[in-house]
């Protein structure tokens, strides 16, 4: 009977692991000039969308080309935003916190929680709120509802200036639970062009 309850223990644990890998899917391929991959880990029904590139201009004069990705969920999306500017910009941890505070901020929040993790191998920015109430402009938000953001550059690196600046900045805003940002965050991974 022992040998038995061994046997089954492991059995379920073999199934609750093959269950836990098959809501896990691997998300890879072309954003503009960009390869880019992420894990999604979750059973929620979602689509890939990748959209065309748009082109503009800084404040300052500086030309860029927006590279979008979207995971449309039936309750949650994601939206990585690649900007490649003609000339590095500056790339440190104040620049990127701006970001994604301006972010969140512009999202409803009051006052976003702030982190500094690597993403991608790189210093990035998190950040976070909960909606207390819905959303006045719109109402697509409901009470309780995860707002993150996150930035990086994935060609940053320290000129020898001593300033941390990249010609890519990549942004990410999402509704999905914490748990499958999180594991997104974790996975992505950004190839950068050749400049």
């Amino acid at each position: 009977m022992h040998e038995k309850g061994k046997l089954f223990t492991l059995t379920l644990l073999m199934v609750l692991e093959l269950a836990s890998l098959a809501s896990a899917a691997h998300e890879s391929g072309p954003v503009g000039p960009y390869n880019v991959s992420f894990d999604m880990n979750t059973t929620e029904d979602y689509i890939v969308v990748v959209e065309a590139p748009t082109q503009g201009v800084t404040s300052d004069g500086i030309n860029f080309t927006r590279y979008n990705l979207t995971v449309d969920g039936s309750d949650h999306f994601i939206f990585l935003i690649l900007t490649r500017y003609d000339v590095p910009m500056l790339a440190n941890t104040t620049a990127n916190a701006y970001i994604v505070w301006d972010a969140l901020i512009n999202a409803g929040a009051d006052e976003p929680a702030i982190y500094q993790p690597l993403i991608d191998g790189k210093p990035g920015v998190l950040g976070n709120f909960r909606f207390e109430r819905q959303n006045l402009g719109g109402g697509q938000y409901e009470e309780g509802d995860l707002i993150v953001a996150a930035s990086y550059s994935p060609d940053g690196k320290e000129y020898e200036d001593g300033i941390y600046r990249g010609n890519t900045d990549c942004r990410v805003i999402s509704t999905f639970p914490w748990e499958v940002i999180r594991d997104m965050l974790n996975t992505l991974h950004i190839e950068v062009p050749d400049q």
